[in-house]
């Protein structure tokens, strides 16, 4: 039985303790070596696993553009299914929240042959101009408050320690005059943990396709958050997938 492989694919085979190699298609190649005579016994094995990837029988008086479309064709068909596959299941791996898995050096070869795409490993998109703008003012408000906080802890530990530091004695305004004959005394702001704002910023740009996985990842740090992060946590994480909170590690 003779065997044709009109494709850019070398096929590699091995029967019965022998192998052999059929060439890829080689036009400019006098002797064809890309056409092989078998026995049938070996033919059809070669067939059975090797066919799908675009080889055909060969008879004598057979147009051999003719086969050659035929081999194209079925070559197309498998390269293509391979890929889909490929993207397919990456999608799967994606929507779990797992890690993305790279194709073979062979796949990633005919993808770019045939002019296809294979989904490339998921990351965070490039932000454009505005949106780096308005991420960096926000850091840098961020940063102002948390400089703000520190020297309010100071000034506070200054005075629970007896209004003296380093650098002197911390002056205190004295109290303002009023007419009224009682002095209300104004009401002190509340300390703010700075780590709460710090908190925020590990988790307020997760969506739904990276929350489970940080969820995850992060349980243990979650669980010593201030209860402020832990109730945007939940409640976020409620809003994305539409079932409580995990009350146990995921």
């Amino acid at each position: 039985m003779i065997i044709g492989n009109f494709t850019p694919d070398k096929i590699e085979w091995m029967h019965v303790g022998a192998n052999g190699t059929i060439p890829a298609y080689n036009p400019d190649n006098p002797k064809k070596p890309y056409i092989c005579n078998f026995d049938d016994s070996r033919a059809n094995f070669i067939l059975n696993k090797f066919g799908i990837r675009g080889l055909v029988v060969m008879n004598y008086g057979d147009d051999e553009e003719a086969k050659k479309k035929e081999a194209l064709k079925l070559w197309q068909r498998f390269w293509e299914r391979q890929i889909e596959n490929h993207n397919q299941h990456n999608e799967q791996q994606k929507e779990a929240g797992n890690r993305y898995s790279a194709p073979t050096d062979e796949l990633d070869a005919h993808a770019k042959m045939l002019g296809l795409d294979l989904l490339r490993p998921w990351r965070v998109e490039a932000k454009s101009t505005k949106e780096m703008d308005e991420l960096k003012g926000e850091n840098m408000a961020l940063r102002k408050t948390l400089e703000s906080m520190q020297s309010q802890m100071t000034q506070l530990m200054q005075m629970m320690a007896g209004g003296q530091s380093k650098t002197g004695p911390v002056k205190i305004a004295p109290p303002a005059e009023t007419n009224s004959p009682e002095t209300k005394e104004s009401p002190k702001e509340p300390v703010i943990d700075p780590s709460i704002a710090i908190n925020q910023n590990k988790y307020r740009r997760l969506g739904e396709s990276n929350m489970n996985l940080w969820v995850s990842k992060n349980w243990d740090d979650i669980l010593k958050m201030p209860e402020e992060n832990r109730i945007e946590i939940e409640d976020k994480y409620t809003k994305l997938y539409g079932v409580p909170f995990p009350t146990s590690p995921i």
